[in-house]
């Protein structure tokens, strides 16, 4: 809420009692200053819900702007890739024709036949290096949970039942 000089009483005003001692006033003086106050109070909660109301509809509005904008901005990534996808549908179409094409006639020349030896000596050494890779990552395991088993039993950890799940405090 914001304060300004039409909705919030004064400081001074908050200080005066709300009804003053009976001997100086008549109940009539009192009922119009409360009758005035609670017209304040009226005019003050009307205008925070018109307030309200207003930020309710531009809320609302923008609301429905980000979703169209997020609508249009997925269509729009959609027809890209479906763009690509087609794009690249056709280049491997194409090229597999021409392979088709080369392969069918029997056609290759030296250097067509050099580039697909190449290709093969390089798959294989990419196959060796692969396998070589995986035996050397057995035998990290390996040696891992060796050090992890070494150091439970020096640290004061006993396996229970031989798996590592159920660990116990010695």
């Amino acid at each position: 809420m914001r304060r300004n000089d039409k909705s919030w009483m004064e400081l001074d005003e908050l200080l005066e009692p709300f009804l003053p001692a009976e001997h100086a006033e008549t109940g009539a003086p009192v009922a119009v200053e409360f009758r005035n106050r609670l017209v304040k109070l009226e005019q003050q909660v009307m205008s925070q819900y018109t307030s309200m109301a207003a930020y309710a509809t531009i809320a609302k509005q923008d609301t429905e702007a980000v979703k169209v904008e997020a609508r249009a901005d997925l269509d729009r990534s959609q027809a890209t890739v479906i763009g690509l996808t087609e794009k690249l549908r056709n280049e491997v179409n194409t090229r597999l024709d021409g392979l088709e094409r080369r392969a069918g006639a029997g056609d290759l020349s030296e250097d067509g036949v050099s580039r697909l030896m190449k290709l093969e000596r390089d798959l294989a050494a990419a196959t060796a290096a692969l396998h070589q890779c995986l035996h050397e990552n057995e035998e990290l395991r390996t040696q891992v949970a060796a050090l992890v088993e070494h150091r439970m039993k020096q640290d004061g950890w006993l396996v229970s039942s031989g798996g590592a799940e159920t660990l116990s405090l010695h």
